[in-house]
């Protein structure tokens, strides 16, 4: 009984180490959020398809604009005024009302932009069309954020 045991433990690490590539022999389930960075997820965005993830970036929402990237930079328009810069994604549905009256506030040319570091545990989704005129080829439709400590 011992050794029949033994035999399918090896079966089944064998099977998870084949059929899991990248990610390992963890047991994901559909519901746990894998930690990924944005190197990570755009190196190889397809595995992350259809599954929660949670990725830690920047925020910035302007005219138009809802998205989760790796860094900010200054625009060069004026004094201070930050906008994103490196790999993007777009935030589909927004976020909590909370979270969004503790970011950074900035004044340009139309609406106020708001900006910030933040950890956001969502849906994860690649190789569509998602965002304001379909501008961006991945999204994620957050379930948890929370607000990072963080200044410009």
């Amino acid at each position: 009984m011992a050794s029949l045991r033994y035999v399918l433990g090896l079966l089944a690490t064998l099977a998870c180490l084949l059929g899991s590539g990248v990610l390992g022999c963890q047991r994901v389930g559909e519901n746990q959020a894998r930690e990924v960075t944005f190197e990570q997820l755009f190196t190889s965005p397809e595995l992350y398809h259809g599954r929660q993830i949670t990725l830690e970036g920047f925020y910035f929402q302007g005219f138009e604009v809802i998205i989760l990237s790796e860094g900010l930079e200054p625009s060069g328009y004026a004094e201070g005024h930050l906008i994103p810069k490196g790999r993007m994604l777009w935030i589909e549905g927004g976020i909590p009302l909370e979270i969004y009256n503790g970011l950074q506030e900035q004044e340009m040319m139309g609406p106020s932009e708001r900006y910030g570091k933040l950890k956001v545990t969502g849906g994860f989704e690649y190789g569509g069309q998602y965002g304001h005129v379909g501008g961006y080829d991945a999204q994620i439709t957050p379930s948890e954020v929370e607000l990072l400590p963080w200044s410009p």
